[in-house]
């Protein structure tokens, strides 16, 4: 059990709402969603990666220049167990079409990962949301959808095509941190107001560096 105190958000969000959150992808805007969940009181918090810290990987996420070659998964666990006094169930390998339940949170960068991440939880009654970001230099978007809505799934579904009618930036290749803690947010957002008030933004989009939401 975290020991931070948490009075100074008890007004904006009660921890006592919070569901078992499945993260998969711990890159620039996966591990802030995880250290951002672990600061507002979400204990049961699972990772998925199997990728290693790398140079480029360091400007844009939660990581840490000593975190330079560990498992991702691994430095996020010593990350959040020293701000949060948390221990986050890290699992150091790709997700490999698991049984998932809660809330499903998708930070991978190719539309392969995500069609992976969506046959398992399409329809299923044990997933209460899935929120999906994806980078674009400055431009996020950010999906979150109940996974057993005829609507939502027809929305999200739509923009669900192959890797090779996606432009390259929209794989999260390039990026900045402030776009992706941007994105993290939106997830913590997303997720903190379905626990509380079963309300969710379907599509989020936000231009960062030109301060303005786009479409949607």
């Amino acid at each position: 059990m975290t020991s931070l105190n948490f009075s100074q958000q008890s007004g904006v969000f009660d921890r006592a709402a919070a569901r078992p959150v499945t993260v998969i992808g711990a890159g620039s805007v996966g591990s802030q969603v995880v250290v951002q969940l672990a600061k507002i009181g979400v204990t049961g918090i699972t990772v998925y990666d199997g990728d290693y810290v790398e140079s480029h990987n360091i400007p844009m996420s939660a990581y840490r220049v000593g975190d330079l070659g560990r498992l991702k998964v691994a430095a996020l666990e010593a990350i959040v167990l020293e701000q949060s006094d948390l221990r986050i169930a890290a699992v150091p390998r790709m997700f490999q079409r698991e049984r998932l339940a809660g809330s499903v949170v998708a930070c991978v960068d190719s539309m392969e990962a995500r069609r992976l991440i969506w046959d398992q939880v399409k329809m299923n009654p044990n997933v209460d949301i899935l929120v999906d970001t994806r980078t674009a230099a400055e431009l996020i978007s950010v999906f979150a959808v109940n996974p057993c809505d005829p609507e939502d799934i027809a929305y999200y579904e739509h923009f669900l095509y192959p890797s090779s009618q996606a432009s390259r930036l929209m794989c999260g290749l390039h990026g900045i941190i402030y776009a992706s803690a941007v994105a993290a947010s939106a997830v913590c957002a997303n997720l903190t107001n379905k626990w509380s008030q079963g309300r969710m933004r379907r599509h989020f989009q936000m231009l960062v560096g030109e301060l303005e939401s786009v479409g949607q």
